[in-house]
């Protein structure tokens, strides 16, 4: 089979290479042309036909076209895309949104015959084109240094212009740049960053390259500061309603996080949260107010937020009073400005306090604790007296309402009277009293601008 391939090879050859020849020679002399067919780019021009009616427009289905034509055979392989140019001419738009497909033959025009073009028109939608402002905001990664924080930033510019198609333009709410070089900060940063649109969610917008924004670049500088912390110092005004005390002021937080200049802070060491946010006046319950603290911050310094809540919570505290009474002794009574020749004697064993105060404060306090006193120089033998008591100081927590009447008899010593002597009092049924400075219940009250007084005397023998 080798042998047999092998033999005569010179002939074979021969054979092809003339078989060759002879079809070249053929193509050459005939040349057919056929068909062929190009995929071309659609340009588009006079756009400001449509701009300078207020409109925008988009291509609808397709940016390229197909571009067909006859070649002769030799001259196929040399024919390229480029060597057509396809384009609509908004200017030849009309009412149904259609545009003839124009298509010119830039090189090798002699080669090339019976050139047409699929599509021959195309689709234009149109709208109106909006053209709006928008005031930058910056959305900073304010994963500062510990112990900082960012104090204030500056974009430049502010305000950029988005321009496009009325439906696009209308999903941005917002517009805002990207400052990531933050993150770790603890001193000033600068740069720039490209605007990004946001939907009424702060969602990131892709609108594509339909719309536009003017400028395209804005420089930023952000300044980052450490962080000071300042005391809330809370004041009140007005009274409570009768029968409540005022207990206080009750806050979470008692020092806020700030940062602010050295100068601005320099001789600032705490928060006034001024009396009229704090109003007791007439209160009978507790009441919790909410504080807006930045609005009393110094000018140009600022309070350190997670979530840009400057707000706190204040509760102010407001409890009944309640009033208890107390058995004591007379004898704890101490007598101020006795005289030595005169006797002085109870007629009662025990007189009663009422105190008035908070249940908790009064549940704390003990019977021992009540200081009593009486002033009786001026008090003459051969009387019985009602007492005007005097209370030492308990306390801010407590008052004392009212006490019951303490009855006291002077008599003459028996070294004074002398022998044989009567005594200063006759019989129980002359015995009289009388009302002593606060000594006495007026409506369960003490009337301080009562004196101590007495009854008619009685004759010493």
């Amino acid at each position: 089979m080798k042998e047999r391939l092998k033999s005569n090879l010179s002939l074979k050859l021969l054979s092809v290479f003339l078989a060759f020849f002879l079809w070249l020679l053929v193509v050459n002399v005939s040349n057919p042309q056929q068909t062929d067919t190009q995929t071309v780019a659609l340009d588009i021009i006079n756009e400001e036909a449509l701009t300078d009616a207020g409109l925008t427009y988009e291509i609808v289905g397709r940016s390229t076209v197909t571009v067909r034509y006859t070649v002769h055979m030799t001259n196929r392989s040399l024919i390229r895309s480029s060597d057509f140019r396809a384009y609509i001419d908004l200017a030849d738009c009309n009412v149904l949104g259609t545009v003839p497909v124009q298509v010119e033959v830039l090189n090798h025009g002699d080669m090339v015959e019976n050139v047409e073009v699929d599509p021959m028109v195309v689709h234009v939608e149109t709208e109106p084109l909006q053209e709006k402002e928008f005031t930058l905001r910056a959305i900073i990664d304010d994963e500062v240094a510990e112990g900082y924080d960012i104090n204030s930033y500056e974009l430049n510019p502010q305000t950029v212009t988005v321009k496009g198609p009325e439906s696009l333009v209308g999903q941005i709410t917002s517009v805002g740049v990207e400052i990531k070089e933050t993150n770790g900060a603890s001193g000033d940063v600068t740069g720039t960053a490209v605007p990004q649109f946001y939907d009424a969610n702060g969602n990131p917008l892709n609108l594509g390259e339909r719309v536009s924004v003017a400028p395209g670049e804005i420089h930023y500088s952000v300044q980052i500061l450490k962080v000071r912390y300042l005391a809330l110092d809370f004041q009140t005004q007005g009274q409570v309603a009768e029968g409540y005390r005022f207990t206080g002021v009750q806050c979470d937080v008692q020092a806020i996080p700030v940062v602010g200049l050295k100068s601005q802070l320099a001789s600032v060491t705490n928060v006034v949260i001024p009396a009229e946010e704090l109003n007791i006046d007439g209160l009978s319950q507790s009441k919790t107010v909410t504080v807006d603290v930045s609005q009393y911050l110094p000018e140009g310094v600022h309070m350190v937020t997670d979530d840009n809540d400057t707000t706190i919570e204040v509760r102010l505290d407001v409890e009944p009073l309640t009033e208890q009474t107390y058995t004591l002794d007379t004898s704890v009574i101490t007598l101020e400005g006795q005289d030595p020749d005169y006797e002085y004697e109870f007629v009662d064993d025990s007189f009663t306090v009422t105190v008035e105060g908070l249940a908790e404060d009064l549940a704390s306090l003990d019977a021992g604790q009540i200081v009593v006193s009486s002033d009786i120089a001026v008090l003459e033998p051969g009387e019985e007296y009602v007492l005007s008591l005097q209370f030492a100081d308990l306390g801010t927590g407590y008052q004392i309402t009212a006490y019951s009447n303490v009855h006291l008899r002077v008599y003459r010593t028996a070294e004074a009277e002398g022998p044989g002597a009567v005594s200063d009092f006759g019989s129980d049924e002359e015995e009289t009293s009388a009302a002593g400075s606060g000594g006495s219940h007026n409506n369960g009250e003490i009337n301080e601008s009562q004196e101590v007084s007495h009854g008619t005397s009685q004759s010493n023998n």
